[in-house]
This record gives structure tokens, sequence and C-alpha cells, in this order.
């Protein structure tokens, strides 16, 4: 919304302040009334960001399994974020983004039937988002013919 400068900085503002509730807007009621949007968001990262290291965050990364009660679509999510994670840290280029998802993503898989059925969609498609679209198809196909059918 900054970058668009479709809205003037005093609405970015005043949207900031109202719709942040509880400690954050204690945080926030520390600063001057004119503070600018740039150090109303200084001061929230500063209280409330991230504070892993880039080193910690690829760890958790690398250490990432699927949960036993975690979807396909929650578990691709999931590496989605923590690898944005790591590029926003500068831990990992962003044309690196797509191979490791994939191959983090379905060697990972807590279905063995499922990883051994996609096989081959993991060594011929190229893009993580159309891996993760086969793989879905997959799992939904699987719990079909076991009659165990997802929403």
């Amino acid at each position: 919304m900054m970058k668009s400068g479709i809205y003037h900085q005093y609405v970015l503002r005043q949207s900031i302040r109202n719709s942040i509730t509880g400690k954050p807007r204690k945080v926030l009621s520390t600063l001057k009334p004119d503070a600018s949007l740039q150090e109303i968001l200084k001061t929230l990262e500063t209280n409330f960001g991230d504070i892993k290291t880039g080193q910690s965050v690829m760890e958790i990364f690398y250490n990432a399994k699927q949960e036993k009660d975690e979807d396909i679509s929650t578990w691709a999510i999931r590496l989605e974020t923590l690898i944005q994670k790591a590029i926003n840290h500068n831990e990992m280029q962003e044309d690196k983004k797509d191979a490791m998802l994939r191959t983090r993503f379905w060697r990972h898989f807590r279905n063995t039937d499922l990883r051994n059925a996609t096989r081959v969609y993991y060594e011929t498609v190229s893009t993580f988002e159309e891996f993760k679209v086969k793989v879905r198809r997959k799992e939904r196909e699987m719990a079909v013919c076991k009659g165990t059918e997802l929403p």
C-alpha cells in the first residue's frame, strides 16, 4: 500500500493505529502523535518482528517435515513461509527457491504412497506451484479411492 502511492501517508498511519490492539497498541502510544509511517513500522518491527538469525531460519527449513495432521496445502504453505523468511534474511537466493521447495516438500511427505505416486511429477515438473497442484490432485484421487475423501 505504501509503494502504490494510492493512499496518503496520514491515512495509512491512522489505519495502522486504529487496527492494532493489545500490547502493540500500548507500544504505539509511546510514539508522538505525528510519528511517520516509517517510525511506526520500525517501532513495531523492533518490538515484535522476527529476531531469528538467517542461519536459524535455514535450520528450521531443513528440519521441517510434514506434521501428522497437516494436509498437503498446509505443509506447502508452511514451507513457503519458511523459505521466504530465509530469502528475507539473505540466506537464500530467490532463483533457488523453487527447486528447494519442491525437494523439501516431496521428500518429507508423511504418506509414502503419495510420495511414490508423485515421483514422476517431482522429476518432471519445473515449478513448485505446478508440482503442488499435481500433488494435491493425486492426494484427493488417493483419498477418493480409499473412501476417505478430503474436503
